[in-house]
């Protein structure tokens, strides 16, 4: 199943299923951003193979600049503004009217050091399963200790986070060299 009640925090097995409706989700942002978009992922744990997630499908859509953007076009769509405490980022997400959350679109700058976080730490960790258990294990031990409070989950990855996202940013500097 995909969703999760807005304040909880529990992560559910992975789903096959994830990444079809993310393709669904990203064939309707390409129509809603046109050429705006330089591109869009599939990002977070349920792009991640095989690990354990909060289920919420996370895309990035990728633009060159945040002005002028058709973000009438997305509220139409269903989405709503949301807020990301982390990032400038525009967060928008759909919800089903009994505050289950299924997906959540971040907007950002295109080749952005976020936008490469996103992309790398996935392609890192989809490369690599046995980082991808590791960050599942760690993931399974926060939700057990944060009392259903999502910021001392977020905040429990942190440290875990800066050094991953260094070794996935060498990992996709390095991808392609012989």
């Amino acid at each position: 199943m995909t969703g999760l009640k807005r304040g909880t925090v529990s992560i559910s097995p992975h789903d096959p299923d994830w990444p079809r409706q993310a393709r669904e989700t990203i064939s309707i942002l390409w129509e809603v951003f046109g050429d705006r978009a330089e591109d869009i992922q599939h990002i977070g744990s349920t792009a991640i193979e095989g690990i354990q997630a909060k289920p919420i499908i996370d895309i990035a859509v990728g633009v060159l600049n945040m002005e002028g953007l058709p973000l009438d076009r997305i509220l139409e769509r269903g989405f709503q503004e949301s807020y990301n405490r982390f990032s400038s980022n525009l967060l928008y997400v759909l919800e089903t009217d009994d505050k289950i959350r299924t997906h959540q679109v971040h907007i950002l700058p295109y080749d952005s050091l976020q936008w490469h976080n996103y992309v790398d730490l996935r392609d890192y960790m989809n490369a690599f399963p046995e980082k991808a258990k590791e960050y599942e294990e760690l993931k399974i031990r926060l939700v057990k200790e944060c009392n259903n409070v999502q910021t001392a989950y977020t905040d429990g990855k942190h440290d875990y986070m800066e050094r991953t996202l260094a070794k996935a940013r060498e990992y996709a500097k390095n991808r392609g060299k012989v």
